[in-house]
Order: C-alpha cells, then structure tokens, then sequence
C-alpha cells in the first residue's frame, strides 16, 4: 500500500493494481480447495439419507455386491472433481497471468 501512496495512486488504482493481485490468488486457491471440499460433503450427505444420486449409487453397488456402479460412481466424482477444479483454473488465468507460479504449476 505504501508503493501505491508513493506512486500516488488513486483509491481504486491501488485496490485494482495493488490489493486485488496481492488477495487473488489466495482467494482462487480458497475456491479450488472449498469446491472440493463440497464435492466431498455431497457424497456424505448423499450415503446418509439420500435415495437418487451419486452417493446413493455409491451406497447401493455396495450393498448390493455391485463392483462396477461403485467404482462408475467413483470415477464420476473424480471427473467431476477435476471438472469444476479445472474451470476455476481457466477462469482464473487471464486474472493471474502476471503471476510466475501459476502456469508453472499448470496439470499441477
């Protein structure tokens, strides 16, 4: 904040050129790891008490002895998963191209 005052930037030139890419990728780092804790509380809220649903075809191919809907259930949360991890990656980019990391640790 002092190199913007020094550089006498005006409220919303500091907040654009200073404050939003120093939180930014915190906060897309923040996205990536809720969503993915989201996907991982729909699948325990779907074994509890569901009766449709990923979790439920979960629950169901085990108790009936049903290998393959498990692990298609599986496979399918795993793309899922990776799906929405992967569109916050590309909706972040143009945002976080100034950042050196960031497409390093692409497929990362």
């Amino acid at each position: 904040m002092e190199v913007g005052r020094t550089f006498r930037l005006s409220g919303p030139a500091m907040i654009r050129r200073i404050l939003l890419p120093a939180v930014l990728p915190a906060y897309v780092v923040s996205l990536r790891v809720g969503l993915g804790l989201g996907w991982m509380f729909v699948v325990a809220a779907e074994l509890i008490g569901a009766s449709e649903g990923l979790g439920y075809l979960l629950l169901d191919g085990q108790q009936l002895g049903k290998p393959a809907q498990i692990l298609a259930a599986i496979v399918i949360f795993a793309i899922l998963g990776k799906l929405t991890d992967w569109l916050i990656e590309v909706a972040a980019a143009p945002f976080l191209r100034w950042q050196d990391a960031f497409g390093r640790a692409k497929g990362a």
